[in-house]
């Protein structure tokens, strides 16, 4: 039968239907490259390989040109090394490796592991409890929100909220979801490209979405084109003209210091 409606469909000059095909984004060509193996020497070259493509496809213009100035100055926070020789970013990667070398990401690019490196150094019980908290320093409010999806596994909507932070595992998990709500914005809301995106949810991470959103809509209100590049300019010259905000500072530094920590490690492993 599906012959005798093939035919008449090319009888009548009609159109097959096409069945649509989901396009993956760009970036995991360069995330699912083949390896040898597991190893944190593996790991450590696919994290560069990823954070350099997105700011090689969404850095240009004076963004770039202050990204890199920025990198270059806070360049020593990050490979500063004490009296043993010892790196605190390069320590937290290397005791990260039981749990991320069977991690399964989600569909996100292995580069979100440098947040919690930069974060707490890997450590679960940094930080006060009522604020920023555990490995991936996470404030109640976003816990107590994220147990409010019925999504979310049991176990992480029962248990008690400092018990999720300092818990590798389980914080993890939940930094992917809240992660993953704030790529899904700024690339499917927002309408972003995937570079862009992904570097405006580490800025988001953390500087707050609110933040992130507001200084875009000052951009637009200006006419400023909306793209990573411009807000980095964007960001950077309000900072200029605001020295003493922290705040501003941190986000200005934020992206950056991962870009550090990835070149760091892709160096030494």
């Amino acid at each position: 039968m599906w012959l005798v409606r093939f035919a008449l469909l090319l009888c009548l000059g009609l159109s097959l239907p096409v069945v649509a095909q989901v396009e993956q984004p760009a970036w995991h060509k360069v995330a699912y490259q083949p390896t040898k193996g597991k190893s944190l020497a593996a790991l450590a070259r696919k994290q560069h390989a990823l954070f350099a493509f997105f700011l090689d496809n969404a850095l240009r213009g004076k963004g770039r040109k202050d990204f890199l100035m920025v990198s270059e100055q806070v360049k020593n926070n990050i490979t500063w090394r004490n009296a043993q020789g010892k790196n605190i970013y390069s320590d937290a990667f290397r005791r990260s490796w039981p749990l991320v070398r069977s991690l399964d990401l989600k569909g996100m690019p292995d580069s979100i592991l440098l947040l919690a490196y930069l974060e707490s150094q890997w450590h679960g019980h940094k930080g006060r409890t009522a604020s920023d908290y555990g490995y991936w320093q996470l404030v109640p409010e976003v816990i107590r929100e994220i147990q409010q999806l019925d999504y979310v596994p049991a176990k992480i909507r029962t248990a008690d909220i400092n018990t999720v932070r300092a818990d590798a595992k389980l914080s993890t998990e939940v930094a992917q979801v809240h992660l993953h709500r704030y790529h899904f914005y700024f690339s499917k809301v927002a309408g972003f490209s995937e570079s862009d995106a992904w570097l405006l949810t580490f800025t988001a991470f953390n500087w707050g979405s609110g933040n992130v959103k507001r200084l875009l809509a000052k951009m637009q209100a200006e006419g400023i084109e909306l793209n990573y590049a411009n807000f980095y300019h964007y960001l950077y010259a309000t900072h200029r003209k605001n020295p003493g905000d922290r705040s501003l500072r941190a986000a200005v530094e934020y992206v950056p210091n991962l870009w550090n920590i990835a070149q760091l490690l892709d160096a030494e492993y």
